[in-house]
């Protein structure tokens, strides 16, 4: 009975992803020079096991482009071919397009064939030239493996095909054949370049990984000694079985089998406790789960934190003593809702490296474009963030690495007339701060020119006084348009980029900031909360209404005397605090709430900050402090002003979450037309 593989496509589409992002990320970090053999093998690997994996699912067109890549990656790894930065431009090509292949076989695009075409014909033309002879490796550094394979009888499973296609990659003899109706398994003995964990990730792709097992020799080396098998079975030292994603270990054949003339088993049983015990040389056990099921995970938990809101809400009012029973169970209701929500949360996470590991290609391609020489370096990449998040960020960072490979880093001819090191250094890096993440785009550039910032400005039309702080000149390159660049590039010089980037990262609840000094660099840095699921509030009366703010951005909360509140002329009142004077926001006011307070002195004020700035927020009274489960309000209703989410408090009312930023530039704004 045949087997519809079509089942097995997205195990296949999955790993191909892997191997792809792995063999780009071990090119653009080995050292062309002399590289390790060990990346040389593991780029291969990745080649061979999505020609195979392609092979075996009926995707023609990726089996054919990576048999070619194959063959030269082979030889790369044997020593009979340079590894010169043409070859590398060229595999790098050949990641790109078997991305895009593998995307159209997702149903995600078309393939542009005749890119294909080309660079199938590219590939081959460089295979059929003559390798350089000095780049050949001593012969004594080819390692030739002998694997012992033992492969069970599968319906639907051509094992002939599948240790035809072995043998093109080496010797291989078939010991037994297996038996349908005894049972029997295969076995053969295959010597080959190609190691333990390249062949068991090509059988895994059509048998299933239970029905096969391969036991490794180390002591054979010598092409054809094989044979030794049946004579004399050497004692394997080390064995590998299939688990996961990963390889294990497990015992060796026992030292009689050898003596008794007789063919070892390759595998005892497996024995869950013996990875373990072995200390830890099995890989962590993991499952592929659709990020649908985890969002549906997460708003039940959402679901569940408000009905417990509710609870306490309503268990607030009960005499402790009559109803002790009912409390402690809303108590530990509440205590397990909590732990439960951060469970279903750091499944969401997810590190932000899947982010960052796309930029070593993205700076080497357009360094080389713009003729400049560029190091980057990475920090904090183990950074966990939300997975949506991270999906979102890839954009607005790539926006930023070009801009200070364009704008910021110089070419190294003015680099070294400044009395600066040719190479220009790009960092990217990733940390927690509180309960936000922040992540830092830095350069050891130019830095941004004030006066150029300021004259484009007025040019355009925007309110650029000399008075403006350094950072409110540097906001401005975030305005729609706003370019300083003298000529239009294909990188940038047409207004749009810098805009989109800080739109983005307000969409997420975040902030972007600029720290930049002339000669010196420029850093931007992103500033995301950890998620925007679920939030720690605080909830605030204003009339009638109630209002939620972010607990991280409230510093404290305090009612002034009359004393301390100051009149300015025309920009309203000011309270000072410990020294400095900060704007008082009527939130009443702001939102058209007749009722609401608008004297101070009678009311609340909640200092909290926005970036670099620090306000008063005016409310009616403080409710408490708790949870929230943060609804979209656009996709519900429409984007308001002041308002970046909703939330359902504990007696089913809807009360708005404060977008404390939007709150400050509007507050901002206001002053400077004044």
């Amino acid at each position: 009975m045949a087997i519809d593989m079509s089942q097995f496509h997205q195990v296949f589409f999955d790993e191909a992803d892997e191997h792809l992002s792995n063999m780009e990320s071990l090119l653009l970090g080995m050292d062309q020079s002399c590289p390790q053999p060990e990346d040389l093998h593991a780029v291969f690997r990745a080649a061979h096991s999505i020609k195979g994996g392609a092979a075996t699912f009926g995707f023609a067109d990726m089996a054919d482009l990576t048999h070619v890549l194959e063959g030269l990656l082979d030889e790369v790894r044997r020593g009979a071919r340079v590894l010169s930065s043409d070859l590398v431009d060229l595999v790098l090509r050949a990641k790109d397009v078997l991305y895009g292949m593998l995307a159209a076989h997702k149903g995600k695009g078309d393939v542009d064939a005749a890119q294909a075409a080309q660079l199938k014909a590219q590939l081959e033309a460089l295979a059929a030239a003559p390798a350089e002879p000095e780049a050949r490796r001593a012969p004594e550094e080819t390692r030739h493996w002998t694997l012992y394979l033992e492969i069970d009888v599968v319906d639907g499973v051509d094992i002939d095909a599948l240790l035809e296609s072995l043998a093109e990659h080496g010797d291989l003899s078939v010991v037994q054949r297996g038996e349908e109706l005894d049972k029997l398994p295969w076995v053969a003995v295959f010597t080959s370049p190609l190691d333990a964990g390249e062949v068991a990730e090509s059988l895994a792709f059509s048998v299933p990984q239970e029905h096969f097992r391969i036991n490794v020799d180390h002591g054979v080396e010598e092409e054809g000694s094989f044979g030794l098998f049946l004579d004399a079975a050497p004692e394997p030292d080390t064995s590998v079985w299939l688990e996961g994603d990963g390889f294990g270990l497990f015992e060796p054949p026992p030292a009689e089998a050898a003596e008794r003339d007789e063919v070892p088993a390759l595998a005892p049983e497996f024995d869950a406790a013996k990875p373990a015990a072995r200390g830890g040389a099995a890989s962590e056990n993991s499952i592929r789960v659709n990020i649908d099921k985890v969002d549906l995970l997460l708003n039940l938990v959402g679901e569940l934190v408000i009905t417990q809101s509710m609870l306490t809400q309503s268990g607030a009012g009960l005499d402790p003593v009559a109803h002790e029973r009912l409390l402690g169970g809303i108590g530990a209701l509440q205590r397990n809702a909590r732990e439960l929500q951060e469970a279903v949360m750091s499944i969401r996470m997810t590190p932000i490296a899947f982010v960052f590991n796309r930029f070593p290609r993205v700076v080497r391609d357009l360094a080389g474009r713009l003729g400049k020489k560029v190091e980057l370096t990475m920090m904090g990449e183990s950074t966990e963030l939300d997975k949506g998040f991270i999906e979102k960020l890839s954009d607005p960072l790539t926006h930023l690495v070009r801009n200070s490979l364009d704008h910021g880093i110089e070419s190294p001819e003015a680099r070294l007339a400044g009395g600066k090191g040719p190479v220009g250094r790009l960092t990217l890096r990733a940390f927690h701060q509180g309960s936000n993440i922040v992540i830092e785009v830095s350069d050891d550039g130019a830095g941004l020119n004030r006066e150029r910032i300021l004259a484009k400005a007025r040019q355009s039309g925007l309110a650029a006084p000399d008075s403006l702080s350094d950072a409110e000149v540097w906001n401005l390159i975030f305005e729609a348009g706003f370019s300083t660049a003298a000529e239009v590039t294909e990188v940038s010089g047409r207004g749009v980029g810098m805009d989109v980037v800080k739109r983005n990262i307000q969409s997420m609840g975040g902030r972007v900031e600029i720290d930049s000094m002339a000669d010196i660099g420029t850093t931007i840095s992103i500033h995301l909360p950890l998620t925007l699921a679920i939030m720690d509030g605080m909830s605030v009366r204003i009339g009638a209404e109630t209002y939620v703010m972010p607990l991280g951005a409230v510093l404290e909360s305090l009612q002034p005397a009359p004393n301390e509140i100051k009149t300015v002329a025309a920009r309203g009142q000011v309270v000072g605090i410990r020294g400095e004077y900060l704007p008082i926001v009527p939130l009443g006011r702001f939102f058209s709430i007749p009722e609401a307070k608008q004297t101070p002195s009678e009311a609340i004020l909640v200092i909290v900050e926005a970036g670099n700035s620090r306000l008063a927020l005016l409310v009616d009274d403080l409710i408490g402090q708790q949870q929230f489960v943060v609804k979209n309000l656009e996709t519900n209703y429409r984007k308001v002003d002041g308002i970046s989410g909703a939330t359902i408090l504990g007696d089913g009312q809807v009360a708005m979450i404060l977008d404390i930023a939007a709150i400050a530039r509007h507050n901002q704004r206001m002053t400077l037309d004044a």
